[in-house]
């Protein structure tokens, strides 16, 4: 399967804005520029609309943050794996390749989990493609089991956590969804790495 014309597009967007978040190291910096290269100066006319792409928000600080929009059914999947590629290429490859991948219900954990797993589906395929056959799909409970995570896989293949939103808030009603803040001994092992590490 590959990426449809619209769909390449974006990733040709998503390379160039990469571009720009390496040049100027500021997220905010490279956003406004490339949409300013891109569209025009943003500028607030009389009437209240507006030109060009307004300023960019830094709702995730300390972490570069896009949307990438198209249609219902316009692919959405597809592009995020294969946007996965260009996020990696884009920065320093000795860097843990772990992704978080957050799914808005519970219905869609599974079926999630289950297109990224299969190696005959066509995001897995992808997947491989772009990775070299070298990609772990997790699940909160293997996560927490630490079964297939370690500091080594991070740094040797990409690693996809399947979460739903629930599995990730403080303040869930549901014990289960409250085990990811839990001390956990199966995940001592990254003690080092994490203390060694000024981003954490």
């Amino acid at each position: 399967m590959e990426l449809k014309p619209y769909q390449q597009q974006v990733i040709n967007d998503l390379d160039k804005f990469l571009e720009y978040v390496n040049t100027y190291q500021d997220s905010a910096k490279a956003y406004n520029q490339f949409w300013e290269d891109k569209v025009g100066k943003y500028q607030v006319k009389l009437d209240g609309s507006y030109s060009g792409m307004k300023p960019y928000k830094n709702n995730i600080p300390g972490a570069t943050h896009i949307a990438i929009k198209v249609p219902t059914a316009g692919g959405k999947t597809f592009i995020a794996c294969n946007a996965l590629s260009s996020i990696f290429k884009s920065f320093d490859a000795s860097k843990p390749k772990a992704v978080v991948w957050l799914v808005p219900w519970s219905n869609l954990l599974q079926q999630t989990v289950g297109h990224l797993s299969n190696p005959t589906h066509p995001y897995r395929e992808k997947l491989n493609a772009l990775f070299g056959n070298r990609v772990e799909v997790l699940e909160k409970e293997q996560l927490l089991q630490g079964a297939g995570f370690n500091p080594t896989s991070v740094q040797e293949q990409l690693n996809i956590f399947v979460f739903n939103f629930s599995s990730i808030r403080i303040n869930s009603r549901k014990k289960d969804d409250r085990k990811v803040y839990e001390q956990n001994g199966a995940l001592e092992q990254f003690r080092g790495f994490v203390d060694n590490d000024p981003c954490y």
